[in-house]
């Protein structure tokens, strides 16, 4: 297995060009590309003796950034590792391998790639803007560095070597002409359990939120996302229908709505129209901050108040369920808080339902529901400056309490 990693170096929050100097590498959290090229094979790795190294092909290149109000350089490194064991099998070889090559070729592809400007997380907090430039490498000189590591195992780092460098049509004009300079706010749920149906659906739908600019008075999420169809990407997954849960197309993007709903009220934006879910549903964990769509009749809005575009970004892992949507604008001049969820009423879940269907066979028992408490929870949004709260909001919420249901066959 061989992975790649992207690491940036910057003047992060501390201004200007004498401050990227005398900066290290920091690393920024990306999900890493990996490979899965031509494993060794067991007769192969019982002829390995020697304690083994790995080998890494590092790329490095000063690409444009915005920091702190001002253009600037960050050093982006990025760097293809080959494990140690498969390492020291192409080091006895002596050669480039042919799966090497291949893995070689993705990468020099990937780094020409570009994907434009857009906002880099960085570790301890904070965001910077950094401008993806697109890099062509000189194949010849690359091949016969990373060639020369591997004739000599004392070098464990070769260096790649960079033919040209240009810009990519997203640059950091794009966002310092609109105004969007700063992070405005994120919003995360988790999905862990979900079907395949319903991670299909919650997928298609982030993906309507991967680096994309809204510009309008009114964010609608339903025009915004566009229509849930199977032309679309869309598949049959669970839904809340009245007093049951039940197949749907589209069954999951409330995960996305919820999501989307939380990074705009993080943000601070008021909100113009939000609808709760029929009963607390467990993936949206903290209860009362929710967000239920139904195209055409119920839609999730908010006021565009920033004065300007609002550009978004989206990253999830199925491994864990983490989902996050980013809002970035113009700054604000304060910042939001969120108050724990309080509960005002509540009342205990029924007792369970079973339901006669023809969809199973006879006698055959299936869960389709789960049961949770009803009541009103309330959530109050803070919004400080200078350390001082000029304003506060409290979102209500109000849930049925919902029993077990199952569907048994006649």
């Amino acid at each position: 297995m061989m992975c790649t990693r992207t690491l940036v170096s910057a003047a992060l929050l501390m201004g200007g060009a004498t401050a990227l100097a005398q900066s290290g590498t920091t690393a920024i959290q990306l999900p890493a590309q990996v490979f899965s090229p031509s494993a060794p094979t067991p007769a192969t790795q019982q002829t390995l003796t020697a304690p083994a190294q790995p080998l890494v092909l590092r790329f490095q290149a000063d690409v444009p950034a915005y920091v702190a109000g001002q253009k600037t350089k960050v050093r982006v490194t990025k760097e293809m590792n080959i494990p140690a064991g498969r390492a020291q099998i192409i080091r006895q070889r002596g050669t480039v391998t042919q799966s090497l090559e291949q893995d070689l070729t993705r990468w020099m592809t990937e780094l020409n790639a570009g994907g434009g400007a857009r906002f880099e997380k960085q570790q301890g907090g904070g965001w910077v803007l950094v401008q993806h430039d697109l890099f062509k490498l000189d194949a010849d000189a690359t091949r016969a560095a990373l060639l020369a590591a591997i004739k000599d195992p004392s070098i464990q780092v070769a260096q790649a070597k960079v033919a040209a460098q240009s810009h990519p049509q997203r640059t950091l004009d794009y966002f310092i002409s609109r105004g969007i300079t700063g992070h405005l706010g994120t919003g995360n749920t988790n999905y862990k359990g979900s079907s395949k149906a319903r991670m299909t659906n919650i997928h298609v739908g982030a993906s309507k939120f991967k680096d994309r600019l809204f510009e309008g008075g009114t964010f609608s999420f339903n025009q915004f996302l566009g229509p849930i169809s199977r032309g679309n990407g869309y598949v049959d997954g669970l839904i809340i229908a009245g007093d049951r849960t039940e197949e749907g197309l589209g069954g999951g993007i409330c995960q996305v709505s919820t999501t989307v709903f939380r990074s705009l009220y993080m943000a601070g934006l008021p909100v113009r129209e939000r609808h709760t879910h029929s009963y607390q549903v467990s993936y949206y964990k903290p209860q009362g901050l929710d967000a239920a769509i139904y195209q055409p009749t119920l839609d999730l809005k908010f006021a565009n108040d920033t004065g300007g575009a609002i550009w978004f970004q989206t990253d999830w892992n199925d491994e864990t369920g983490e989902f996050n949507v980013y809002s970035f604008g113009k700054p604000r001049d304060f910042q939001v808080k969120l108050s724990e969820p309080r509960v005002i009423k509540s009342t205990p879940a029924p007792a369970d339902r079973t339901i006669q269907t023809d969809t199973l066979a006879s006698g055959q028992r299936k869960q389709v529901d789960w049961a949770a408490p009803g009541g009103t929870l309330e959530v109050d949004r803070l919004f400080v400056r200078n350390g001082q709260t000029f304003k506060k909001e409290t979102l209500t919420s109000n849930y049925r309490a919902w029993p077990n249901i199952f569907l048994v066959g006649r």
